[in-house]
């Protein structure tokens, strides 16, 4: 059960800088940058919403480490128009924070149901009903603030290690199997670099296109707590840009076909 929405000490910092790629072309769309931090007990973090254009799509990213997805997520959005809610802590992808005299972390992806959320604390630390309280008091915060799930579609951009995890990962007998309903892999590609989403139609479209997807199977996939979870639970057509980290063309060339295929206002 969620805390009220109004316990949640909130600070906020809101200027706007104009940015264009460098260097600036005639079709760069301006920016606009917000920021706002969350308080989850001594901890802080930093919300970032990049705005580009009155146009296109909204993609987040959850993973502090992910420079990658970002850099292209920003390059996209800066030429197509969009907008980009990241997070910003510490420069790693846990989250840590304090209540009292004890110390928490937590996976940032793995925070949108109770049973990921309690998962991830006792994976990285302890669970304690205060510090469970706390940080879904953040996802709702979030999901709510930024609307991240009232949209069409729900874009999100991560990064991955070379071979550490991959389209490769949900095929039969491979780690995820069961949370995967179908996978391609294109011949010849690098699986590191992948779409990972939870409705057939996109699978199918990707699939046409050329690009490793892997369509999660949103009846027996495990409850982790990520955001493709909770997705699948309302229905809602999510999709995961996911690519080793550095492939910056490839993850450009990924999130730009996403323009083209479903193009619309950012929420």
């Amino acid at each position: 059960m969620l805390m009220k929405k109004n316990t949640l000490l909130r600070t906020s910092l809101i200027f706007f800088l104009t940015l264009c790629c460098s260097p600036c072309s005639a079709d760069d769309h301006r920016c606009r940058i917000s920021e706002e931090s969350y308080d989850i007990g001594d901890g802080r973090v930093l919300v970032r919403e990049h705005r580009c254009g009155n146009g296109g799509l909204t993609i987040f990213n959850m993973h502090d480490d992910e420079d990658t997805a970002v850099d292209a997520s920003l390059k996209v959005i800066r030429q197509n128009g969009g907008r980009l809610v990241e997070l910003s802590h510490s420069g790693e992808r846990l989250v840590s924070f304090n209540l009292g005299d004890e110390t928490f972390r937590f996976d940032p992806n793995r925070i949108f149901t109770s049973e990921g959320l309690k998962a991830t604390l006792e994976r990285y630390g302890r669970y304690t009903r205060p510090a469970f309280d706390q940080v879904a008091f953040f996802a709702s915060a979030l999901l709510d603030d930024y609307r991240l799930m009232e949209g069409e579609l729900v874009i999100t951009a991560h990064n991955n290690g070379a071979s550490s995890y991959s389209a490769s990962s949900y095929l039969p007998g491979a780690q995820y199997e069961n949370d995967a309903g179908k996978v391609y892999i294109e011949e010849g590609s690098d699986p590191d670099d992948f779409f990972f989403v939870t409705v057939e139609s996109a699978f199918e479209d990707l699939k046409g296109a050329g690009f490793n997807v892997v369509l999660q199977d949103n009846r027996t996939v495990s409850d982790d707590g990520s955001l493709s979870v909770l997705a699948g639970r309302r229905g809602i057509p999510y999709i995961n840009c996911e690519a080793e980290h550095g492939h910056l063309e490839e993850q450009v060339k990924m999130l730009e076909f996403l323009w083209k295929l479903s193009p619309g206002p950012a929420e």
